[in-house]
């Protein structure tokens, strides 16, 4: 997104302050733009950049990089996402950018790394189901590479990416929601403005927010060093936010969910299990009493407007 700090006009309304003295503490507008009447901010959008955060704690990020760069360029999503089948038939999209990086900040020790993913579009959740095949990897529960028919080395990655070996999606849970954010989205020629003066108040407003988090981060700690002593082997640090589990079932080894069937063979099936419904008696009488209802309703409010 560009972002561009400029004198309003005479008479302009300055929005960025406007809409964020009426807003949540917790959103903010950091910028406007003038758009044509037929602009849309889902389907005029180029591309899309999305940011996961999380505790390196012991997770392997050279293992976690080398899989999550089996994600470039076009495929079909469909083992990585939340299914809807109703609303979505095509499942291959692009991936133009995947990136592991560190930062500076660390807590107890702990350093926070994010991962950055930059696409054209994107599937329901498919950023959280991506996320959570890279944990286990980088926890080493899922081997880096496995072994097909011919002895080729391929990523699970390529597995699931590839529907001919795996046309049904392993059942797993998906990463949290809470460390992911929408980083940035690209318009053709749309360029956001804010006025310098928005700009620096956002600016303290942010800074506050962060430290008011901070001093509740101080908080909890503080309570969770008042509880009863960890083992030598516990840390306050959740590593790679994940739970840890006892026994650690193969991704490929796991039940699948339902295959995705065309969208006219469920509408086929719901209109013949709907009509194989509404022939039951019960149901029929039902529908009867509720219609034979309605009727007197109607007519009583016509006779209370005579």
């Amino acid at each position: 997104m560009l972002l561009l700090f400029e004198f309003l006009s005479e008479g302009e309304i300055d929005y960025v302050r406007v809409l964020n003295r009426v807003l949540p503490s917790d959103i903010r507008i950091l910028g406007w733009s003038p758009v044509s009447i037929d602009f849309s901010a889902r389907f005029s959008c180029l591309a899309r950049e999305y940011k996961y955060f999380f505790w390196r704690g012991n997770l392997n990020l050279s293992a976690m990089e080398n899989a999550g760069n089996k994600f470039l360029g076009e495929h079909d999503f469909r083992n990585f996402c939340k299914m809807d089948a109703a609303n979505v038939h095509n499942y291959r999209r692009r991936i133009t950018q995947f990136e592991i990086s560190s930062s500076n900040m660390s807590f107890e020790g702990g350093q926070l790394c994010s991962i950055k993913v930059k696409g054209s579009a994107f599937l329901w959740h498919q950023v959280r189901c991506m996320v959570a095949v890279l944990f286990m990897i980088g926890q080493g529960l899922e081997s880096v590479d496995v072994r097909d028919s011919y002895s080729l080395q391929l990523f699970v990655i390529d597995i699931l990416l590839d529907i001919e070996k795996t046309p049904r999606k392993p059942q797993y849970a998906m990463a949290p929601e809470t460390p992911l954010i929408l980083q940035s989205c690209e318009f053709e020629d749309v360029k956001f403005i804010c006025s310098s003066d928005s700009g620096q108040a956002l600016r303290i407003h942010l800074e506050n927010e962060g430290r008011a988090y901070q001093l509740r981060s101080a908080i909890f700690q503080e309570a969770a060093l008042s509880c009863l002593p960890l083992a030598k082997d516990q840390s306050l640090l959740n590593d790679g936010t994940i739970k840890k589990v006892t026994s650690h079932i193969p991704l490929l080894s796991r039940p699948t969910e339902l295959q995705i069937v065309p969208h006219l063979e469920i509408r086929d099936v719901h209109d013949a299990h709907y009509e194989k419904f509404d022939q039951c008696p019960r149901v029929r009488t039902h529908r009867h009493a509720e219609t034979l209802s309605m009727l007197k309703t109607v007519l009583l409010e016509k006779q209370l407007s005579l």
